[in-house]
């Protein structure tokens, strides 16, 4: 039977990632993190933080490319939760102090000219 070699790390690594931005405010959580140069960034943050799986997958093992997070110990799914909700407030805080500017969108209430009248 054939064996493919995968890493499934980043595979629930962003499984997750999608899940936990379910909980957060869409504005600006799910908003800033579309981006896909800071979701790669968010990937990059965790799975540099976790120890890479890699598996040779056949059809016969419950650990299997259709449900990859069954191949990790619940210790580990639990410590991606944990870095993804580190990593989210850690992005905004750093996109809170450097804002994008090519988006075009600007919040007018933010804009110095609105606070005085």
């Amino acid at each position: 039977m054939p064996h493919t070699i995968v890493n499934l790390a980043l595979t629930v690594v962003s499984e997750k990632i999608d899940q936990a931005l379910l909980n957060y405010p869409r504005y600006p959580h799910q908003r800033i993190f579309q981006r896909s140069d800071l979701r790669q960034r968010l990937e990059a943050y965790v799975l540099s933080r976790m120890p890479s799986l890699y598996v040779a997958i056949d059809n016969s093992r419950a650990c299997s490319l259709e449900y990859p997070s069954r191949c990790f110990p619940h210790s580990q799914l639990l410590q991606m939760e944990q870095l993804i909700g580190q990593g989210i407030e850690k992005f905004l805080a750093m996109e809170a102090l450097d804002p994008p500017t090519s988006s075009g969108e600007v919040d007018v209430s933010l804009t110095p000219s609105s606070w005085f009248g």
